[in-house]
């Protein structure tokens, strides 16, 4: 798909200091107001700032970042939302879908499922830190949830499909969750909650053996593993409330829960 850069220019700012920037559909965009330099991608832009680098975590949220996108090349049906599935349905009938739609950490598939029940007049963009090589059937731009690059009151609906423990700071990318959300927003979470006593199995493929797992880490694609209680705690300390909530359970071992919340 085109993107329209029109709408994107409309929307878009400079993630580094917040300032108006303008995306070129030639080459590369410089911040007027800070200086910060930003990369045109083979069908994307890349928008991470260079503050990014001095986060404490950089190096074992690069490693992750690394793994990560061998499994979806690997093995897309349980690593990434494509295909006929029950959880993508459900999480698209609890967000509500309407206006505006910013999906953070969305994925390098060209369309999410949890996306394919929308109707009407919504327009879907997505940030990861992983996109901007292959085409999409929407707008995604490479950047980070930390650092997003548009202007605040945009949205009127913000997203983070299991991608919250993804990030290197999820007080922080929620913060800016409310930042770009507009004031009659929701943002909508899925949180997919694991037991540490869920068996492990007794096989696994090469390309899993072969990974890299950062110290610290809990596992070769988290940092840290979340539950509701960790992400309830994150989300007050980011100053939102809680309106609605679900929780399914899967097994004895694994939950999902979706969050809805407000400024």
């Amino acid at each position: 798909m085109e993107l329209n850069l029109v709408e994107l220019n409309e929307i878009v700012a400079c993630p580094n200091c917040k300032g108006a920037i303008e995306l070129q559909e030639s080459g590369n965009t410089r911040c007027a107001s800070c200086g910060e330099s930003y990369r045109r991608l083979p069908f994307s832009w890349e928008l991470i700032p260079s503050s990014l680098r001095s986060f404490e975590l950089l190096e074992v949220w690069e490693q992750l970042q690394e793994n990560g996108l061998v499994s979806y090349r690997e093995d897309p049906e349980h690593n990434l939302s494509v295909g006929e599935r029950d959880d993508c349905r459900d999480f698209a009938r609890f967000c509500q879908y309407t206006g505006r739609v910013l999906d953070i950490g969305c994925g390098i598939q060209p369309w999410p499922s949890y996306f394919s029940s929308a109707d009407g007049d919504i327009r879907f963009f997505g940030i990861d830190p992983l996109v901007g090589e292959s085409p999409a059937d929407y707008a995604q731009i490479r950047s980070v949830g930390e650092f997003l690059p548009f202007a605040e009151n945009t949205f009127d609906r913000v997203l983070y499909a299991t991608s919250l423990d993804h990030v290197i700071d999820p007080v922080g990318s929620l913060r800016e969750a409310k930042r770009v959300v507009k004031r009659d927003g929701e943002i909508d979470l899925w949180v997919g909650e694991k037991s540490p006593s869920a068996p492990k199995p007794e096989v696994s493929p090469d390309w899993y053996e072969n990974l890299v797992k950062p110290e610290g880490a809990d596992d070769a694609f988290h940092y840290r593993r979340l539950d509701s209680d960790i992400v309830k705690s994150f989300i007050a300390e980011a100053g939102l409330q809680i309106v609605a909530e679900e929780c399914v359970e899967v097994d004895e071992y694994r939950r999902r829960y979706f969050i809805r919340l407000v400024g």
